[in-house]
């Protein structure tokens, strides 16, 4: 398989970052981080966190222009090398 270059992944909005403390869940905004993704938030889960369930589960996305995935131990984002290979989960987070 090709190797991807960064201008390939999917890269997350400016606003995602933007501190929501306050905001009840539904309050929050109903699309996706990633810009140009439409996929609707639905679940609680995916609404609370701002990604949709496709993004959530992408091996990498680009976030202040480092590429980072989501890790599904702590509901945050790491740099790809705090992963070991494609686990959705970085041992260093805890």
């Amino acid at each position: 398989m090709a190797s991807r270059g960064r201008d390939a992944l999917p890269v997350l909005e400016e606003w995602y970052d933007t501190a929501v403390s306050g905001q009840r869940l539904y309050d929050r905004p109903r699309m996706c981080g990633v810009a140009g993704c439409a996929e609707p938030l639905i679940k609680a889960y995916h609404l609370k966190y701002r990604l949709c369930p496709v993004h959530i589960k992408c091996p990498a996305v680009l976030r202040r222009g480092v590429p980072q995935r989501w890790c599904s131990n702590c509901q945050k984002f790491h740099a790809l090398e705090s992963f070991i290979g494609s686990r959705r989960y970085a041992p260093t987070s805890h």
